[in-house]
């Protein structure tokens, strides 16, 4: 399988090497997709030697990772692995993610942090369990973790569904659309890395954002 991974990046030139050197080990693909980092970002990844893509204006993770997602299409690539720049998910767990999708049934590959929630805090937590839970309701299988941004998709799944949201209600997004459709949704347990300082989630708007999209979930 020609498999490729693909980074969206927003200000993160102090982890975004280290990421892409721990990914060039298992994957010969990498693309990184700066979304209008004011940082170093850009030059980072270019140093790298990875294939680069970039937003001029910051867009929002899920519009840079529709970027993404469609040059890989394009590229002719069988699965896409979705990660994060930020030091938050660890590139040595792809080879469990390649031998999960092994699995014919399994046509997206969920990471999932709940076996062992580490430092997430509480309220971050309640609100991933419960939009989990509805989450895993409109796509009609069991998903303990749905808005991990760690997982891998099999393009088979992206031609057949169309994906709109701009923020990170896009992960949400991805796997109603994909359940309704009939694919095959797997979950394999990975590590908890929560680094509060860098994250990008905003409490109040993108649950607000997260309440929308479930709504609108009902009638795809």
């Amino acid at each position: 399988m020609k498999t490729c991974v693909i980074i969206p990046a927003y200000n993160v030139e102090k982890t975004l090497p280290k990421v892409i050197k721990g990914v060039q080990k298992y994957v010969e693909k990498v693309i990184v997709i700066d979304d209008g980092s004011t940082d170093a970002t850009f030059i980072k990844a270019k140093e790298a030697g990875v294939k680069v893509l970039k937003h001029e204006k910051n867009e929002g993770k899920g519009r840079t990772l529709r970027t993404g997602l469609e040059h890989a299409l394009k590229e002719g690539f069988d699965q896409i692995i979705l990660m994060d720049g930020d030091g938050q998910h660890d590139p040595n767990e792809i080879p469990r993610f390649l031998k999960a999708a092994q699995d014919p049934q399994a046509d997206i590959i969920v990471g999932s942090r709940m076996e062992s929630v580490g430092d997430m805090p509480r309220d971050r937590l309640a609100v991933n369990r419960i939009g989990s839970f509805l989450t895993s309701l409109l796509a009609r299988q069991r998903i303990p973790d749905s808005q991990s941004g760690y997982r891998l998709v099999k393009s088979k799944v992206l031609k057949k569904i169309t994906l709109t949201s701009r923020r990170y209600d896009v992960e949400s997004e991805m796997l109603i659309k994909a359940g309704k459709r009939g694919f095959g949704i797997k979950s394999i347990p990975i590590k908890t890395i929560y680094r509060q300082e860098i994250s990008h989630f905003r409490k109040f708007w993108d649950t607000l954002r997260f309440i929308k999209l479930i709504l609108k979930g009902v009638w795809w």
